[in-house]
């Protein structure tokens, strides 16, 4: 239909349709006079409108038709039910059948072929008149006969890169994805999920169908075993493997949703000519813990293999890149990678990251927790809930805080992304603007929530909006003794129950203490108890325990592989929580009769929920939950405090060979595309966005390819170089330390 395009990609530079041009021909060939022609053109416009009548008679003779056809399909139905009799069904389908419409079919078959062709050619000519259209709605000629570059290509960094530079696929690059952006399959399901073998449950449109159509079905085969941290009896879920595990989280079209991942750093390596024998994702099942990805599925085994595979067929060392929890994952590895076997370990040796690794990217690295996974496991709560206003109240009865929170609590993963680091990082308010200055007062607007929650929520990170200030209890509050993996851990559970009921403020070591003890409900005999360490004792031995602790487990020892921290600043995060008691639907209590000959009043589940009421705008508090900067999921203070502090102090002992540490900061900008209207275009920074910001995505092609890499050093714009020196300072005068009971002391 179209005969070329414009150098430029552009739609403007089309010749129109054939049509057009067939007409032109007919005039040139036409040697006459002025009159002639005249009267040539006045009969092929006499043509035009004769097929245009015709087309309309055609096109009602098509509807007449479709009538008739719906009429005799209903009638068909209706006998076939016994509904009509057979000489009403006989006369419908002798009226479809006379003589006259069997003259008139074969015609009208001839007129709708016709038809298809005006309907291509007036496609052809709204493409001519809307500008790009050809490209935000990815139109291709299908008879082009070279590759014609379009607009969006020559946008991409590394199709700029490799103008520039040419095509240079140098160090290999490895993908490891963080926190639910992987799909996930069905090996063996329950209910539902039973004749669904090796489809989707997570990760895409059809399993989003499926979680409204049968909610309970599917939460049943998402959890895990809550003692064993692994596969529950007769289910089995596995990741999606491959480029297409994690390009795209629903759908690859616009007709789909066109939620993309990591498409845009494929297509940007592919622009280096890059494929898949220069580079892997390697997705995971994110919903167990760290030690059993090992223990379970081998992944850490075959990441080393797929390394060390890359490096010898490339000849170069890899680029190992991680975004959000993946940069906990790649932490652990590195740890178990150096590891003897003997002691649960890789045995590759301390020198095998220096050897293998030219470099590590960390793309919105979620390197000490985030807070948001502490009121997930307390409430199955956070801001993606609470700012659904009257939607929520739907979201709550479609799919309850317990039932959220039961999920969750049995995800590993979960566990491995509360806050690190304790109080002494988290209990100073060094992030937060209140305390950022001695002149905050001046600069921060007056509060509207009384005064003791303004003091309490710069240092706690759970806030309790109905305790007394003084400690003392309103009620009794107890667990359901039913619910326990262990009833004779019962005492503690309730002991850790009635701590956290007590007192306004709770501290980040206080809510993982109450965390690790409750258990979800089902006490502190949980598999994630087991495989995680929170405690702040610096004379903790390394282990499997400590190894998602960035805070506690060095670096590897490669003084020649250099770490790159790129995330994004200026979106306000969850960085704390006002909480309340859950009066449940019956009241502040409901009646459990779990105790033997007893009756005792318990705290519905879950005990606690978020105090939505809060307010203050203008002090970043909004529907109970306190904001700082960050990049929308993981505060400013996980991003890049590690970056810019202890794997830069050489007394920390945390980058034992002193590898470069270089930081790029992004900052969020929102603007409308057309080619991709779910997102917040090529400058946003949000957690998941910064994958396809083009700062970033220049500066990973510079990095994987060798060329420039040079000129990618520190871009900070953010605050994170005064965070460093507030905590450092607070430690200087002295840490929060721990007693044997748990409670702190100075």
């Amino acid at each position: 239909m179209i005969t070329h395009i414009a150098a430029d990609g552009k739609s403007s530079g089309m010749v129109l349709i054939s049509h057009l041009d067939n007409i032109m021909a007919d005039l040139n060939a036409i040697d006459c006079e002025e009159s002639s022609c005249v009267s040539t053109i006045e009969a092929l416009n006499g043509r035009s409108r004769f097929r245009t009548k015709f087309v309309r008679w055609a096109t009602i003779l098509l509807a007449l038709g479709l009538v008739l056809l719906g009429q005799i399909t209903i009638s068909v139905t209706l006998k076939r039910n016994g509904i009509i009799s057979k000489d009403l069904h006989d006369i419908v389908s002798e009226r479809l059948l006379s003589p006259v419409a069997e003259r008139v079919i074969p015609e009208l078959q001839h007129r709708l072929e016709l038809f298809e062709s005006r309907m291509l050619d007036t496609i052809e000519m709204a493409k001519l008149m809307a500008p790009n259209f050809n490209e935000t709605l990815f139109w291709r000629d299908v008879n082009a006969s070279e590759h014609m570059v379009t607009t969006q290509e020559k946008l991409r960094p590394g199709f700029q890169h490799a103008q520039k530079h040419g095509a240079n696929s140098k160090h290999p690059v490895v993908m490891v994805p963080g926190f639910v952006t992987s799909g996930l399959e069905v090996w063996k399901g329950k209910s539902c999920m039973k004749n669904f073998f090796r489809e989707r449950v997570w990760g895409g449109l059809a399993p989003a169908l499926k979680i409204l159509r049968d909610r309970s079905c599917i939460m049943e085969n998402m959890a895990l075993d809550p003692f064993t941290g692994g596969d529950p009896k007769d289910i089995k879920l596995r990741s999606s493997q491959g480029f297409a595990a994690a390009d795209y989280f629903i759908g690859n079209d616009r007709m789909w949703g066109n939620y993309w991942v990591w498409s845009k750093i494929l297509v940007n390596l592919a622009d280096l000519d890059y494929d898949s024998n220069t580079m892997t994702l390697e997705a995971y099942d994110w919903r167990v813990g760290m030690k059993i990805l090992e223990d379970r599925d081998y992944y850490y085994t075959h990441l080393k293999h797929k390394i060390e595979a890359y490096h010898k067929t490339a000849g170069e060392k890899v680029v190992l890149t991680s975004h959000s929890m993946g940069a906990i994952v790649v932490h652990y590895f590195f740890a178990w990678v150096a590891q003897d076997e003997i002691e649960g370990g890789g045995g590759g040796g301390k020198n095998w990251v220096d050897e293998h690794i030219h470099a590590y990217v960390n793309i919105a690295g979620a390197h000490l927790g985030v807070p948001k996974a502490a009121s997930a496991l307390t409430s199955g709560e956070m801001s993606d809930t609470v700012f659904m206003g009257g939607i929520g109240n739907v979201v709550e009865r479609f799919l309850p805080r317990k039932a959220r929170k039961d999920l969750f609590t049995t995800w590993g993963s979960l566990w491995a992304m509360l806050p690190k680091g304790g109080d002494a990082l988290w209990s100073v308010g060094a992030d937060l603007s209140e305390t950022a200055s001695p002149d905050s007062a001046d600069t921060c607007t007056e509060s509207t929530i009384p005064s003791k929650f303004q003091e309490a929520i710069k240092r706690n990170i759970f806030v309790m909006t109905d305790n007394e200030e003084d400690g003392s209890t309103k009620g009794p509050m107890k667990c359901n003794r039913n619910e326990l993996l262990d009833h004779t851990t019962k005492p503690i559970v309730n002991k850790v129950l009635q701590k956290l009921s007590s007192g306004v403020g709770h501290t980040t070591q206080n809510v993982l203490d109450f965390l690790l003890t409750w258990g979800g409900g089902m006490g502190p005999t949980i598999s994630p108890v087991k495989l995680y360490s929170f405690d702040q004792d610096p004379d903790e031995e390394q282990s499997t325990r400590t190894w998602h602790d960035i805070t506690k487990t060095p670096l590897p020892r490669a003084p020649n592989m250099k770490i790159y921290c790129l995330y994004g600043v200026g979106v306000d995060t969850e960085r704390a929580f006002f909480y309340k008691r859950n009066p449940g639907e019956q009241g502040l209590f409901t009646v459990d009769n779990s105790d033997e000959g007893s009756n005792f009043q318990k705290a519905a589940d879950p005990p606690f929920i978020l105090d939505t009421s809060i307010e203050d705008p203008e002090n970043g508090i909004v529907h109970g939950i306190k904001y700082s900067d960050g990049d929308g999921s993981v505060p400013l203070l996980s991003l890049g405090y590690m970056c810019a502090g202890p794997w830069r102090d050489q007394n920390s002992g945390l980058n034992p060979s002193g590898s470069e540490v270089i930081i790029r900061e992004y900052k969020h900008r929102t603007e409308f595309a057309v080619e991709d209207p779910m997102r917040k275009g090529p400058n946003s920074s949000e957690h998941v966005d910064v994958l396809g910001n083009h700062d970033m995505l220049a500066d990973f092609v510079k990095i994987v390819s060798g060329e420039d890499a040079d000129s990618v050093t520190d871009n900070i714009i953010s605050d994170i170089e005064g965070i460093v020196k507030r905590i450092g300072d607070q430690s200087d005068e002295g840490r929060p330390l721990r007693t044997s009971d748990g409670d702190e002391r100075i």
